[in-house]
């Protein structure tokens, strides 16, 4: 009886479903607007996205110039960003005294503003940077005065060289270890001697700053720290040291030793191709050995 009851019910068709009034309110006053209202939330955004990448270099100094606290560090932020591309920086004499000004009247504004101007100066490779970010490096500290000198090194002009000669025998290793890259980014070879003073340090990093410094334009005088530099052990021992941060650390002495072809050298770069847990590292390994 309970079977053919259960049959019943399965082979009764579902009654057609009635649009009731309170079905068509709840449809027509909530339904539909809360539709319309995510359409426009959607392409308001997708505005907002378009609108914001069109924003040119000049757009991004205007509001260093005029925003509020956070937008200035932002801005100069994403204008050091666009300027990587070299197609995107202007080549007006107007924008780089405008963006000259802006570092200057920074001064006492967020750190960071100043720090991402000078970026930005760097990556325009101007040598009418040069002035200001010197001057600026006179009363800069901490990680502004570190920031400006890593910007005189990306800025290639070897009229820097003297003034970054004076941070090698500052008394923060941070700074002495910025300016021994800052240096070797320079790569001038009248630089040598101080860098090769520099292997001695007693702080690691600028040790092996300075090998690879001067190992990028052929002096090997840093070829023992190099080796070190290509084994994860030796680098395993500063627990300040992360994983991520030796990967970077051993591409980067991948990187300097295939300038010198040493065989020894070549030979901790080819255990590395078959040893090594980063694919990165054995991918770069690979690549330098074939060269």
């Amino acid at each position: 009886m309970e079977n053919h009851k259960n049959e019943t019910v399965a082979a009764t068709p579902n009654p057609p479903e009635e649009k009731t009034f309170f079905g068509i309110i709840i449809h027509s006053f909530f339904v539909i607007p809360f539709l319309i209202a995510m359409s426009a939330v959607i392409l308001f955004a997708a505005m907002h996205w378009l609108t914001r990448e069109q924003l040119t270099a000049y757009d991004y100094l205007e509001q260093v110039k005029v925003g509020g606290l956070t937008k200035r560090w932002q801005a100069a932020f994403e204008l050091s960003k666009i300027l990587a591309n070299p197609k995107l920086i202007p080549s007006e004499k107007r924008f780089s005294d405008e963006l000259s000004s802006a570092f200057e009247n920074a001064k006492s504004d967020d750190a960071r503003v100043r720090q991402y101007l000078a970026l930005a100066m760097a990556k325009t490779a101007n040598p009418e940077f040069l002035t200001p970010l010197v001057n600026g490096l006179s009363t800069a500290k901490d990680d502004t005065q570190r920031t400006l000198i890593y910007a005189l090194g990306m800025l290639r002009d070897k009229r820097a060289i003297p003034t970054l000669l004076q941070y090698l025998d500052n008394t923060d290793g941070r700074v002495r270890s910025m300016t021994v890259v800052a240096l070797g980014t320079i790569g001038d070879s009248s630089i040598t001697p101080a860098l090769r003073k520099m292997l001695q340090d007693d702080e690691p990093n600028v040790q092996w700053g300075a090998a690879i410094s001067l190992a990028s334009f052929g002096d090997g005088s840093g070829k023992n720290i190099l080796k070190e530099l290509l084994n994860r052990n030796y680098l395993s021992q500063y627990k300040e040291v992360d994983p991520q941060e030796q990967t970077q650390i051993v591409l980067q002495a991948i990187t300097a030793s295939s300038k010198l072809n040493d065989p020894e050298l070549n030979e901790k770069i080819r255990e590395l191709t078959t040893t090594d847990p980063s694919m990165n590292v054995r991918s770069e390994g690979f690549a330098v050995l074939k060269k």
